[in-house]
Order: C-alpha cells, then sequence, then structure tokens
C-alpha cells in the first residue's frame, strides 16, 4: 500500500475523457433549452440590427447551428438507445443460454482427484467392429454419459447423411449404449461414466481416420464439450450462477485441458501421418479454447497457462483471426496484428495486443510509466464500447499506473467511468476489482476510512463470486490495515463487546492467514504476520492473566469482516 498522498495532476499529458463530459453537453432538456435560448438572442439581434452587412452575413448559417445541435443531440441519443438494445439483446440471449445450467454442489472434504481410465485392451474377438473401433481412435477414452450418447448418436446417423445410403439405422444411442456394453467395449467407470475397455485390432487406425464416422464422432465430442464450456464461462460473469461455474470449471477443466491436447496431439501432421482432422472440430477446439481462457484469467493466470495456447496454435486449418489470437496469448505475436473483417473483432485483437504489451513493460525492473500509460490508453480506444469487460479491464490497469505515476486525480477519473461502466449490473467482477483499487487510491490519499469501505464492498463482491484471489487480496489489504493501526477495526468487526487492540490484531493475523490460503501470489503477508506477533508479543498488562492460546496469532479466519452491500449497483437481468 503506497503512502503517497500528492494530489497533484500534470497538466498538458492526454486523458481519457470522462463519460459525464458528452452525456451533459448533449443531454436532450439541457440542449433543447440551450438551443431556444440561442434562437432568442439571435432572432433579437437580428431584428435589432437587421441592416448591418456582417450580422445579415452570419445570420443563414446560424441560422443552421441549431439545428446541427439538435440533430447531433438526436444522434448521440439514438446511437445510445441502440446500444442499450443491443446490450439488453445479448444479455437475454446469454441468459437464455445459461438458465438451464444445474449448478454443482460443493465438493467434499475428502474429494480426491478424478482417477485417470485404464488404457483399453485389444481383443481379436472385436475385429471388425466399425464403432469399437472409432472409439479407439478418439482422443479420450473416458465420457460422461450424455457426451457419450452424443458421440454414438453422431456416429448412428452418419450412413443416414451418405449420398447412397437408405435410411439411417433404427438402434438408438441408448441401445447402441447397451450393446457396447454387453460386449465389453464400454465399462462404468464412476456413476454416469464410461470408459473404452475393450477395443479390436483392426480396422487400422488410418482406415477408421478416413472414415466419415470417426470425423462425426469427433466433431460431436468436441461440439458437445465446447457448449458446455461457452456457457459456463459465460455464468462465471453472472452473480447469480458464478459460484457454480467455478465449480463446474474447477471439476472439468482437468479433463477439457487433457482432451484439448490429445487433439492437438492427433491432428499433428508429423505425428500422426495421414489423419485429416474435420475443419468444424478445429472450430469447436477453438471455442473450448477460449471458454478455458476465461477461467484461466478468472483464476489469475497466465494466458499460456498449461500451454493451452501452445497446443491450440498448432491446430491445422485454424483461421488466421484465431492464429493471431492464440499466438498473442502464447506470447509469440511480436508486432501489432493487422486488420480484419469484421473489424470489431480486428480492433479488439489489436487492443488485446496493446494491452498485453503494456503489462509486459510494466513488469520490468524500471517500466517507462509514461509509455505504458499511452499504450494502455490506445488499448481503451481501441476496445469497441460493448465489450464492457474489456474497458474495465484496460481502465483499471490504466488507473494503477497513474498511481504508481501519482497522478492520482487521473486515476481516480479511470476508476469513476469503470465503476459508472458495471453499475447496469455488467462484469461483476471487474466492479469488485475496481472498488478494490479504489481502495489503493484512497489509501494513497491518506484517506484510510474510504480505503476500508471500497475494501469492504470489493470483499462482499468477491465473495458472492467465489473468486479466492480477489478474496486473498482484500483480505490481505484489509489485514495489513488493522495490523498497521487497530483503531479502524470498530469499522469492520462487532464493537459488542468492546475491542481491544490486541484483539483487533489477533483477528487481522487471521484474515491474512486466510489471504495467503487462498491467494498463495499475495505479497506482504508475511511481512504483516510478522508485525502482528511482535505486537501481540509485547502486549503487557490484565491480557498476561488470560490463557496462552488467547495471545496468539490466528491461523483461520475467526470473524470475517462486516459485509457492506454495493447499493448502487443495479442488477440488469438477473445476472
Amino acid at each position: 500500500m503506497s503512502t503517497s498522498t500528492e494530489p497533484t495532476e500534470p497538466v498538458g499529458q492526454t486523458a481519457t475523457p470522462r463519460s459525464s463530459i458528452w452525456i451533459g453537453f448533449l443531454g436532450t432538456a439541457s440542449l433543447v433549452a440551450y438551443t431556444v435560448l440561442f434562437e432568442l438572442v439571435r432572432t433579437l439581434v437580428v431584428n435589432s440590427f437587421g441592416e448591418n452587412a456582417l450580422v445579415q452575413f452570419f445570420n443563414g448559417p446560424l441560422r443552421w447551428l441549431s439545428v446541427l445541435f439538435i440533430a447531433a443531440a438526436a444522434t448521440y441519443a439514438l446511437s445510445r438507445f441502440a446500444r442499450g438494445y443491443r446490450t439488453k439483446v445479448r444479455t437475454a440471449r446469454e441468459m437464455d443460454l445459461i438458465a438451464g445450467l444445474v449448478e454443482p454442489g460443493p465438493a467434499l472434504a475428502d474429494a480426491g482427484p478424478r482417477v485417470a481410465a485404464p488404457s483399453p485392451r485389444q481383443v481379436a474377438t472385436l475385429n471388425g467392429h466399425l464403432i469399437a473401433a472409432v472409439l479407439r481412435d478418439l482422443p479420450v477414452h473416458d465420457y460422461e454419459t450424455v457426451a457419450l450418447l452424443a458421440v454414438l448418436n453422431a456416429i448412428r446417423d452418419t450412413p443416414g447423411r451418405l449420398p447412397l445410403a437408405r435410411e439411417p439405422s433404427a438402434r438408438t444411442a441408448a441401445k447402441l449404449l447397451e450393446g457396447l456394453r454387453r460386449r465389453g467395449v464400454l465399462a462404468p467407470d464412476g456413476a454416469q461414466r464410461f470408459c473404452v475397455r475393450l477395443v479390436p485390432a483392426s480396422p487400422d487406425r488410418a482406415t477408421v481416420t478416413a472414415g466419415p464416422q470417426w470425423a462425426a464422432a469427433l466433431t460431436a465430442l468436441l461440439h458437445h464439450y465446447a457448449d458446455r464450456a461457452g456457457r459456463w464461462a459465460i455464468a462465471l460473469e453472472s452473480r447469480r450462477f458464478a459460484v457454480g461455474a467455478r465449480r463446474w470449471f474447477e471439476t472439468e477443466e482437468p479433463y477439457l485441458r487433457a482432451l484439448v491436447a490429445a487433439c492437438a496431439a492427433a491432428a499433428d501432421t508429423e505425428t500422426e501421418p495421414g489423419v485429416e482432422f474435420p475443419r468444424v472440430a478445429v472450430g469447436h477446439l477453438i471455442r473450448l479454447g477460449h471458454a478455458l481462457d476465461v477461467w484461466y484469467a478468472r483464476k489469475g493466470l497466465g494466458e499460456n497457462a498449461n500451454g493451452l495456447a501452445d497446443d491450440l496454435r498448432s491446430l491445422p486449418g485454424i483461421d488466421e483471426l484465431n492464429r493471431d489470437l492464440v499466438m498473442l496469448r502464447a506470447g509469440l505475436l511480436n508486432a501489432r496484428p493487422r486488420g480484419y473483417r469484421p473489424r470489431r473483432l480486428s480492433t479488439s485483437l489489436a487492443a488485446r495486443w496493446e494491452h498485453q504489451t503494456a503489462l509486459g513493460a510494466l513488469a520490468t525492473a524500471a517500466p517507462d510509466l509514461d509509455k505504458v500509460a499511452d499504450q494502455l490508453e490506445t488499448a481503451w480506444w481501441l476496445l469497441p464500447r460493448d465489450d464492457v469487460a474489456g474497458e474495465v479491464c484496460a481502465l483499471i490497469n490504466l488507473a494503477v499506473v497513474h498511481i504508481r505515476q501519482g497522478r492520482l486525480d487521473a486515476a481516480q477519473d479511470r476508476l469513476e467511468l469503470a465503476e459508472s461502466l458495471t453499475r447496469a449490473g455488467l462484469d461483476p467482477d471487474g466492479r469488485a476489482q475496481t472498488h478494490e483499487t479504489m481502495g489503493a487510491l484512497w489509501w494513497a490519499r491518506g484517506e484510510p476510512r474510504r480505503a476500508l469501505r471500497c475494501w469492504q464492498l470489493a470483499l462482499t463482491g468477491y465473495r458472492a463470486l467465489d473468486d479466492d484471489p480477489g478474496i486473498g487480496r482484500c483480505l490481505q489489504h484489509l489485514g495489513s490495515a488493522i495490523v498497521a493501526d487497530p483503531d479502524h477495526a470498530t469499522l469492520l468487526l462487532p464493537s459488542d463487546p468492546p475491542l481491544t487492540r490486541t484483539d483487533a490484531v489477533r483477528q487481522a493475523t487471521g484474515w491474512l492467514a486466510e489471504a495467503r490460503r487462498r491467494h498463495p501470489g499475495a505479497q506482504h503477508v508475511g511481512y504483516y504476520v510478522g508485525r502482528a506477533r511482535s505486537r501481540i508479543r509485547a502486549d503487557r498488562g490484565f491480557l498476561d492473566l488470560l490463557p496462552a492460546r488467547r495471545r496468539t496469532p490466528l491461523t483461520h479466519i475467526d470473524q470475517w469482516p462486516a459485509a457492506l452491500e454495493d447499493h448502487a449497483h443495479r442488477p440488469h437481468a438477473d445476472r
């Protein structure tokens, strides 16, 4: 936490405009009033000096000036209405997509990792069994029942799509599943899960992958998981579904990551010559990668977490835009990408490149803060206006740079704009991070009570989203603030019975311990825990008569900081 309180704002530097400037200037009621007043003044001047040549010269252009003002206001109002309507339609569509999701319950206290299924065993009795051969040559050999039924349906329906076929088989996917279980091809692997146990030696892999059944089965498998992961990625942005979405990704991410890696290996023409990866399946795999990228970002991991981008960039048939995107995630895109169509995607990718480059420069030992600020501002301008999450992210990072520059007024301007963008309920995680950064700003200004209030708001928001890194950071902020000045504890903890300074510091050690558990990368936790230990040991007087356990730092949270609801937040369509 910075101790700087210098509020100066350098003159002449480029600044992101406040969101209220054009709203105030082009507000309907005020603009009409100003236009009427302008027309009255113009009429009075013309009537008073009607014979003056100079007045007559300017009278014509000035007559149209008020019309231009009204037209500009109408255009601005229509654009804002269209933007709001598009946002409402997109939000409604996303809510329809996630409305049917059923959230997983909390994990058991002794839950273990999912055990990998054993490799299937080849048996001669199954030779010539095409469906078993297709299951053998798919990238994974264990499935949840719904995914397996989708795969079997695709295999069953494939003959019906061929030009010379009569009609599809009458056997349903459920009947196929039952038959495969009887022959030992499939075996139960837990509740509603199956693994491939026995497979044929022939036909060989080259023959199977060249056939339409394999391509249909692979496409159906990837479509199923890309669709589900994409819906849960949307749910991560919703206060209502965020907790369940995090549980789903925590459970399914290892399987999805293994699926992407296996598909990348299967698509590698050097290790798998002759295997033609379906182009449609590549698109589903890219969608699955996008969903995992959202999850890794929410966990605070790098853009190439677990080598995901490295696997995706090796896929054949990937379009240029998505190739540049995965190259950017892999840290291999050294130049700003060129323009693409549609322009919205092109500017989004360019903004992300500028943003990533700026953050890379900021992480160096001696960053050029002015250059970093310029790049982040460029990223903000490039972002489409309906990309609220991207705008908020860029504005928060820009505010962080301004705080490091000592430009606290500029930082507050950026954070106020980010707060206004999220007030309608969009990007709840970004809103919580905005409050967290605003707390750092108020602390730098020397207003600790305002800082604590912002961190309380952020902690409440992060807990609603079950965001462990965010919860850990806020607990570190609040815990270190109490260790630095225990008098602030009454703003965060019940004061009945009255708190002592030692009680306040002990509660703060519990917060710091929880911060370390939820966010292992949190900085300065050890320093403030050490200060708290010294303060507790140095306490003397009546507390010496209490049991020793009351005078030791906590290893877990005894009392959470008081929650503080965000009353300015207006939920948008139950998000």
